[in-house]
């Protein structure tokens, strides 16, 4: 190989390594401006409590209405903690049940079955504290929580 034959590869490789690299940079650019994209656009939705806090804010309630929103989320937290008691032991059951090499299915679903009347149990008692939250607000802010509370998240700032 002579000189001049080296010297004309230099330049094909150079060229090759920067085109590989504006491309990796550019691929680069398009997946971080997707994942900002879609950070900004598809927030993740906040859990009711937190999401019902957010909302009471936007109503200004007056003292007796602040009062009865408090007790319903303490009556959230406290069912909702209850609910996780009564039903972590029974996923534990499920999944001793699911350990077996051959799982008793009627079992397991007698123990989902249990699981779901407590979920439900736990969605009543609450739609009748919130139904008892919303007897203290005035037609309009009563509307207003309803609508603020379809979208499953806080609208944007102002």
């Amino acid at each position: 190989m002579t000189a001049a034959e080296s010297s004309d590869r230099a330049p094909r490789r150079s060229r090759g390594l920067i085109v590989a690299l504006a491309l990796s940079l550019t691929l680069n650019v398009f997946v971080a401006g997707g994942l900002i994209w879609a950070h900004v656009h598809f927030r993740h939705p906040l859990p009711p409590i937190q999401r019902f806090i957010v909302i009471s804010r936007q109503l200004d309630l007056n003292d007796a209405q602040h009062v009865a929103f408090q007790h319903m989320i303490v009556a959230m937290r406290q069912r909702g903690r209850a609910q996780f008691q009564e039903n972590h032991p029974i996923f534990d059951q499920v999944w001793d049940l699911l350990a077996k090499p051959q799982p008793d299915q009627k079992a397991i679903d007698g123990l989902i079955d249990r699981v779901d009347a407590n979920h439900r149990a736990f969605q009543k008692d609450m739609t009748a504290r919130l139904e008892e939250f919303l007897a203290t607000l005035t037609p309009e802010q009563r509307a207003q929580f309803a609508n603020l509370a379809k979208y499953h998240r806080p609208p944007p700032p102002p």
